[in-house]
């Protein structure tokens, strides 16, 4: 987890956070949230029913917003943003944006949520490519997500098999795409894991897109 330090007291009204600062409180939060979601999950309700992808992502950012709440964190998260101040194309599964009125409510921070596995097999590599611009990495690439931005995040929910299996298996898809010709992938977008624990794991990942590049989070959560 992202230690945090005292530069700050998060209760002091009208502060103003660099924008690095905010990022990283926004990664956080994410990480602080597996607890309450995974918490949540386990009630009666939700361990009879099967839940889709985006069943998962509002429940996860339903208990993000209590987090928030709870902690005074100087931002909100919504879900299905569309980015109409860079005029991306796509819809992040959600975002973070500063909680403060006459202040910009554009994202300081996108996510795109995807299961491992899909939840069909035509569809297997959807974490990373898919039909229509629509994997999860490759939305980041073509800025369909994350237009202007420095840093965005994906959110996997792994129901089958653990960490290390899809750490392979994603970078050898990536592997594979860097080789064809006239490729938009490069072997350098692989994923590098930086911590990781029974419920979740953090790695890290550059998306080249049109303008430069993007640097990404994955947040993978063991649902299983």
């Amino acid at each position: 987890m992202i230690a945090e330090d005292d530069i700050f007291n998060l209760s002091q009204p009208n502060i103003e956070l660099p924008q690095n600062r905010m990022i990283l409180l926004a990664k956080e939060c994410m990480e602080e949230t597996v607890v309450h979601f995974k918490s949540y999950l386990k009630s009666e309700f939700h361990t009879k029913k099967r839940l889709s992808e985006n069943d998962l992502t509002q429940l996860y950012t339903k208990q993000a917003q209590i987090h928030i709440r709870k902690k005074d964190y100087p931002f909100n998260i919504e879900g299905q943003y569309q980015d109409v101040y860079n005029q991306s194309k796509g819809f992040s599964d959600f975002f973070f944006y500063h909680n403060e009125q006459n202040v910009e409510l554009s994202s300081i921070y996108s996510v795109e949520s995807k299961r491992l596995p899909s939840p069909e097999r035509k569809r297997e590599k959807e974490y990373v490519i898919g039909e229509k611009n629509n994997g999860g990495i490759e939305r980041y690439k073509t800025e369909r997500h994350g237009k202007s931005l420095s840093e965005c995040g994906l959110l996997g929910f792994v129901e089958d098999k653990d960490f290390n299996h899809w750490h392979t298996t994603i970078n050898g898809w990536i592997c594979d795409l860097s080789k064809h010709p006239k490729t938009i992938w490069k072997s350098d977008e692989v994923l590098s894991k930086t911590d990781s624990t029974p419920d979740y794991c953090i790695l890290k990942s550059i998306a080249y897109n049109p303008s430069d590049k993007v640097n990404l989070t994955h947040l993978w959560i063991l649902i299983s």
